[in-house]
């Protein structure tokens, strides 16, 4: 069914690497930033941004989705710059910490958004040097994709992220190992893949979160073709 245009809530689920942010940030809070956005994907198109192109303020108590969103209600009420922000999860030091994830803000007024979210009674762990390491990370976001092919989204926010569905939710293990086998196995292995789960009316709809740029329609049929083979033969 082309045409077929998806408003609603979802998350994403990605491997990533984080690190405590280099920069000043005008706060003594826990903030990460990851260090490659798109870890699959390595052309020289995408650029060296000075800003990171997310920024995590890791919370002292794992608060509810609502309350953090309530609250991102209220800061951007307040708050002069325009930005980005969705809840989620990651794991550091084997224990799950919820955060607020920032987009499209720079280092420099994450202290004023900090400021304005401690206003709604939310507080962040004191700020601590964190070293690179990888961990897995679930944001929890709302999407706004269009079907151009059966099966196959475009974001309309971004025109370089598509989404490929699929018929079932993936361990993270086979999700990841199914995606080592197809990059190993084509010649345009140039790419970023994620698992991506949004609601419906129908139920939850699974689909891998492709990043690319300019990642042509032919390209992205032959991946979806290559993941729904390799899911059979589960």
């Amino acid at each position: 069914m082309a045409n077929r245009i998806i408003s609603t809530v979802g998350k994403l689920v990605k491997k990533e690497t984080f690190r405590s942010v280099l920069n000043e940030t005008f706060t003594d809070r826990l903030i990460l930033e990851n260090m490659e956005p798109y870890p699959g994907y390595n052309e020289t198109t995408v650029p060296d941004n000075l800003e990171a192109d997310s920024i995590f303020a890791i919370f002292k108590i794992n608060y509810n989705d609502e309350r953090v969103i309530r609250a991102i209600q209220y800061v951007k009420a307040k708050f002069d710059h325009p930005f980005d922000a969705a809840p989620g999860t990651v794991r550091y030091q084997n224990k799950a910490y919820n955060f607020v994830r920032f987009k499209h803000l720079r280092y420099n007024l994450v202290g004023d958004l900090i400021r304005l979210f401690n206003e709604t009674g939310i507080e962040f762990r004191k700020e601590s040097k964190v070293a690179p390491y990888e961990s897995l990370i679930e944001v929890r976001k709302f999407f706004n994709i269009e079907e151009n092919i059966d099966g196959i989204y475009q974001d309309l926010d971004d025109k370089n992220i598509s989404y490929l569905q699929l018929p079932q939710l993936l361990s993270w293990n086979n999700f990841e190992k199914i995606t080592m086998n197809i990059k190993y196995n084509m010649d345009d292995r140039n790419f970023d893949a994620a698992q991506t789960s949004v609601y419906s009316n129908e139920g939850l709809i699974d689909f891998v979160r492709i990043f690319g740029i300019e990642c042509c329609q032919g390209k992205l049929l032959h991946l979806r073709e290559k993941y729904l083979d390799a899911i059979s033969k589960l």
